[in-house]
């Protein structure tokens, strides 16, 4: 039997459907008989559980809940005490969910998969590997990304994790076994003493165990935003879709992929379609209200752009450059830093339109140099279609899925 884990905190209802989409991945490729578990709170609603009871018995498969907030009572209330104000501002509590797995399942081997995983080779092919003395399997990032680890993170940074051993915790195999019986309460305290870490779960595995894993193949978690920038045709892996990179492109293979296993769940209904509809139309009110928007502050401001070399020729033909408007160019970090100067010297003058598809990266970094979106810098892609762009980026197209 092979043991599969995921952490479900629903505070909308609409995360189990990413949830079921994986498990969907997994059914349809394998024939070994599988145990989904998964660790989740008093969030998960009674229609949800009926549906994902439903989609293992379409597989003649099993599903088992354990309800956290119950199970673990001491360790939730140690958490909210040290990391209340992360979990309120910064962090879903689910998060943390799979460091529960020692304290709930006990003993033996089990995979954890996060939601936005789509499974696309046997799953028995991952179960299989022997995990010996090692407490976890992973994937390093370096990897996983194809060597566009972004490396400005904290335990890098600090030197506390070499960049060649931080791992994904996207996919891990844990050897139950072999991990600490504190060690939830040592990662929360980790966490708590080193507020500068940017992902709650994935820096807690890196502290403890990056110099003491099993390395794993880059197939096993290959992260699609990297894949699809690089062109790269779907194949016999497992897929990360980290940053919610999902779509509704017929003509790109990783939404293909994932709409395909989406179908296969009970999700897909008559009130999704429905939903579907009603979020076409707002959107296009949106975009109404977009151009509307562009109109005026073109009025009032003169533009700068931040662009990828191989995209300039093209952006400037379609937004009709002039000489006097800057062209910063994004080739490396230390674009960033001419851009975040230019900024500076230019604020209130220039409106800079940002050209590139991981836009919430450029964003998060901008707004920590205290700029403001939408008043000194937007995102120019949203401006273009995706013939004229050749960008992954469909900001339409995944709200729909999120409305889903």
């Amino acid at each position: 039997m092979i043991h599969i884990c995921f952490g479900l905190h629903d505070g909308n209802g609409k995360y189990s459907k990413f949830i079921g989409t994986s498990m969907a991945s997994v059914f349809e490729k394998t024939s070994s008989p599988v145990t989904i578990h998964i660790l989740h709170d008093a969030t998960l609603t009674r229609d949800n559980r009926k549906k994902f009871s439903e989609l293992a018995e379409k597989y003649n498969q099993h599903v088992k809940f354990h309800d956290v907030e119950e199970l673990c009572r001491d360790e939730i209330a140690f958490l909210r005490e040290k990391l209340a104000d992360k979990i309120n501002s910064r962090f879903s509590i689910g998060a943390f969910y799979r460091l529960l797995i020692k304290k709930i399942l006990k003993t033996g081997k089990i995979i954890y998969l996060d939601a936005d995983i789509v499974v696309n080779l046997d799953i028995n092919e991952l179960w299989q590997h022997d995990l010996a003395n090692f407490p976890v399997a992973a994937v390093p990032e370096v990897d996983a990304t194809q060597n566009f680890i972004i490396t400005n993170k904290f335990l890098l940074n600090t030197g506390f994790v070499k960049v060649q051993n931080y791992f994904c915790s996207g996919v891990i195999v844990f050897n139950l076994d072999k991990l600490d019986e504190n060690f939830f309460y040592k990662g929360a305290q980790f966490l708590a003493d080193n507020p500068a870490c940017e992902s709650p779960d994935q820096d807690i595995l890196n502290a403890f165990f990056s110099e003491n894993y099993l390395k794993l193949a880059q197939k096993f978690d290959s992260f699609v935003i990297i894949d699809r920038r690089l062109n790269l045709p779907v194949k016999e892996k497992i897929y990360h879709y980290a940053g919610q990179t999902f779509g509704l492109d017929r003509d790109n293979p990783y939404d293909t992929l994932f709409i395909e296993n989406f179908a296969q769940t009970p999700w897909l209904n008559a009130e999704t379609l429905l939903n579907l509809g009603e979020t076409f139309r707002t959107e296009n009110d949106k975009n109404s209200l977009r151009v509307q928007w562009l109109m005026k502050i073109c009025s009032e401001h003169r533009r700068a752009f931040f662009i990828e070399p191989r995209n300039i020729e093209v952006i400037k033909k379609l937004f009709q450059i002039q000489e006097d408007e800057p062209i910063i160019e994004l080739r490396n970090q230390n674009s960033l830093k001419e851009l975040i100067i230019k900024m500076h010297e230019q604020r209130g003058q220039k409106m800079f339109f940002i050209f590139f598809e991981n836009y919430d990266y450029i964003m998060e970094i901008l707004v920590k140099n205290g700029f403001r979106e939408h008043r000194h810098f937007l995102n120019g892609l949203m401006f273009m279609t995706r013939e004229q762009s050749g960008y992954t980026y469909s900001p339409p197209e995944r709200s729909f899925i999120q409305s889903l």
